[in-house]
């Protein structure tokens, strides 16, 4: 995606997709958000339908940050009809849950991946075990970019977006 978004000159795409590979880089897979599958009734043309979603759980730990860069990650299948050639299923669907997932994190985070309550609430011994990094990265506001938007017309830095 940052290969797309530097032919095309987009520079909001290239600063959120390349942020956005430096926290996945960095939370690896024990910090991603737990998922369940599901089915959901669906109308498609008049017909109600079952369709496999997948239900993914926020992390209670976890910086409320990160959890809307993700959000606004998920927005981005209409990006990829215009770069992949898909064969196959379709992408199975992510909604987002208001259930709350209590594992761990892993050690070795940033602190900056931690909601300050979490941390404030720990023990000192557990704070300890946390293992934390030795440094921070700058966490961006990307709430309100539009993954969809060509040559970064979709980042309105000063735009209300409340419906994330």
């Amino acid at each position: 995606m940052i290969t797309i978004c530097r032919r095309r000159r987009d520079e909001a795409g290239v600063a959120f997709w390349s942020h956005t590979l430096n926290v996945t880089d960095i939370l690896q897979d024990g910090g991603q958000s737990d998922e369940e599958d599901a089915t959901v009734d669906v109308e498609i043309e008049g017909v109600m339908m079952k369709q496999d979603v997948k239900k993914v759980s926020r992390l209670y730990w976890r910086n409320p940050d990160v959890e809307d860069l993700y959000i606004v990650a998920d927005r981005a299948p209409g990006v990829e009809a215009g770069i992949f050639h898909r064969a196959g299923a379709p992408r199975i669907p992510r909604i987002r849950t208001d259930k709350v997932s209590h594992r761990e994190p892993p050690p070795g985070l940033p602190r900056c991946f931690f909601r300050e309550e979490y941390l404030s609430a720990l023990m000192p011994y557990e704070l300890e075990e946390l293992e934390l990094a030795d440094y921070n990265i700058e966490m961006y506001d990307f709430k309100n970019y539009d993954p969809n938007a060509e040559n970064g017309e979709g980042y309105d830095p000063n735009a209300e977006n409340d419906d994330l």
